[in-house]
This record gives C-alpha cells, structure tokens and sequence, in this order.
C-alpha cells in the first residue's frame, strides 16, 4: 500500500509533496519541498493492521490539508501547467 500526495499553492510559494508506504508492520513517511532533499521516516507497529490504519489516518490529514494524489514523477499536462503558472505568479509577487 502506497500513496504520494502533492500540494502546490503558488501564493505562498509551496510546492511539497507527503509519501508514505505501508510494508508488513512498517509505516514509512517521506516529505519535503519538491526537487529538494527529503526526510523519512520509519514507524513500527505490533501488525500490519495497526500500520495500516495509521496510514489511512495520516493519508486524511494531508488530504483535509489540500494535498491531492499524484505520482512521484511529472507525468501529466497539468502538474506542468500547474508548476508553470506557479513560476509565473511568483515572477509577478517578488519584484527584483
């Protein structure tokens, strides 16, 4: 079981992203800004059942947050366009 989630506000300069996978008893979490280094970490549960449930939890909180589902790679028009409009808006915020 896996998920990776991205959340892209260009107002505030935020583009991250939030994974995490679920192995055996094992929950392991991986986030940070896009295109930069990421931090992770591990969580060991008693069963598999616990991790799970941990990882539906955590998988609602980001959503709720505005994170939506995505790939871990760009492989779609409007994740382009989407980072694209994000650059332009920021050339237009932060005067040099």
């Amino acid at each position: 079981m896996e998920v990776y989630l991205i959340f892209v506000d260009a107002a505030q300069n935020s583009n991250k992203f939030w994974s995490a996978k679920v192995e055996q008893s094992n929950l392991t979490v991986e986030w940070g800004r896009v295109g930069y280094k990421s931090q992770q970490k591990v969580h060991s549960f008693g069963n598999a059942q616990q991790a799970v449930s941990k990882f539906h939890n955590l998988v609602a909180e980001k959503k709720m947050k505005g994170y939506r589902e995505s790939q871990p790679q760009i492989d779609s028009t409007s994740d382009s366009l989407e980072i694209k409009r994000a650059i332009q808006l920021l050339e237009i915020l932060r005067p040099y």
